[in-house]
């Protein structure tokens, strides 16, 4: 047998753990390995603190999405379904529940509804004017534009009901500079309408017109009522002018309707009984103012 023949174990390659043990036995063990050997407390301690503060995080975002969830429901409780009307109407609100949403919800997103709901509700009252301002400070610095053009519209509205066009004006102005908005259909309309009134004709179409171009999806414009078709129509129907009513007629002048003028038609009298020439006539029985008459013989 040759001595230079190799049995398979001789010729077999290396197992990694084999090739990591002789690694090992020549230059060590790897730099990682140290490192963990030296500051596996550390790390275990670090891995604690953060599954504590992971834990932490879920149980604040879960308590801040229960304590928005019960604002939700508080406004709900706002408003009084025991006096419904008008946003703006006075009793449209429970003061004792709108209360408690601006003292217990003060940092959800809720508050800033509360806030708008509180302005409506003092707008028709006798704090109307601090009501006004509330509401254009909204309007101007209300994170959502949903609460912000709300409140920009009540402002216009209180204008327009008070007779104040040329602020009405500049509100509704301000409310299409806003952007898009549910009530951005309205603000043309509006603009139209006082335009209209002002006798500026073209202005008003061209307000018409946006609104029908601009809001195709409102219910002022897409709806079955055809408020925008109907304005457009009336610009161009002159409004009707008072006239003075017509002079009385003279009826001596001769109205040919009442040819006899105001002359009554003269009656005819009754003609008078003729004279009975046997003289008056015998009373007959029974008759008589005092009782029974009994003819004489």
């Amino acid at each position: 047998m040759d001595d230079k023949t190799k049995n398979d174990d001789d010729i077999r390659p290396l197992s990694p753990e084999e090739i990591k043990a002789i690694g090992e036995i020549e230059i060590g063990p790897s730099k990682h390995e140290l490192f963990l050997n030296a500051h596996y407390k550390k790390l275990l301690w670090c891995g604690i603190a953060l599954s504590l503060g992971a834990g932490s995080v879920i149980a604040w975002f879960s308590y801040r999405n229960d304590h928005r969830a019960a604002a939700s429901a508080q406004i709900i409780n706002v408003f009084n379904t025991s006096a419904p009307g008008s946003a703006a109407a006075p009793g449209a609100y429970s003061k004792d529940a709108l209360q408690a949403l601006q003292q217990n919800y003060s940092d959800t997103p809720s508050a800033a509804t509360g806030k708008l709901l509180a302005a409506l509700s003092d707008l028709q009252g006798d704090k109307a004017e601090s009501a006004l301002a509330a509401l254009q400070q909204i309007a101007d610095s209300a994170e959502s534009p949903l609460i912000a053009s709300r409140a920009q519209v009540a402002v216009a509205n209180y204008y327009m009901n008070n007779s104040k066009d040329k602020e009405a004006s500049a509100a509704w102005q301000k409310l299409v500079q806003m952007g898009d908005s549910p009530y951005l259909a309205l603000a043309y309309l509006s603009l139209g309408d006082l335009a209209s009134a002002a006798g500026d004709k073209k202005a008003a179409r061209t307000y018409y017109e946006s609104a029908r171009s601009k809001c195709e999806t409102s219910s002022l414009v897409a709806g079955t009522d055809k408020v925008v078709e109907m304005r457009l129509l009336l610009l161009d129907v002159d409004a009707p002018r008072p006239v003075a009513p017509a002079p009385k007629a003279d009826s001596k002048a001769g109205d040919p309707l009442d040819p006899f003028g105001d002359a009554a038609e003269a009656e005819t009298p009754p003609a008078a009984p003729a004279a009975d020439p046997f003289g008056p006539a015998p009373a007959q029985p029974g008759e008589g103012p005092l009782g029974p008459v009994t003819p004489a013989l």
